[in-house]
């Protein structure tokens, strides 16, 4: 007999929004600097443009949700040469729709092509842990 299986199962939807433009990829989009003579790794331009971008999209609740969540994004680039990458709209919605990004326990991140309008499209459920296979 083997041991039931845990998952995350989508709940209600906190939010649902587009952010335009192709997301940064996370690993790419920091770059080294030096701080008070030590090395450190800050965000990228292309990174620190498309997290303001995506402010300016991600909605607000009037108070960010504390529970365990699911994320899908579908990120539609212009070419197939960028990696699929959604990291930075974690990064952007904490303190808006969730009070910290480490609440995140699942991601469905799928990858388009669309030369015309690239672009995020996200969608932050409430997620609940289940065990498959459980009686």
């Amino acid at each position: 007999m083997t041991a039931p299986l845990p998952t995350w199962v989508r709940g209600d939807v906190l939010a649902r929004f587009t952010i335009p433009g192709e997301p940064a990829a996370k690993g790419n989009s920091r770059k080294l600097v030096t701080i008070k003579g030590r090395p450190a790794l800050i965000k990228s331009e292309k990174g620190l443009a498309f997290e303001a971008v995506a402010r300016l999209h991600v909605p607000e609740l009037a108070e960010p949700y504390d529970g365990d969540v699911s994320i899908e994004a579908a990120a539609f680039y212009k070419t197939r040469q960028p990696d699929l990458d959604t990291s930075l709209v974690r990064d952007a919605i904490q303190g808006r729709i969730i009070v910290n990004d480490r609440q995140v326990r699942h991601v469905a991140e799928s990858g388009f092509i669309d030369k015309n309008r690239p672009r995020v499209e996200v969608i932050v459920y409430k997620a609940t842990l289940k065990l498959m296979g459980a009686a």
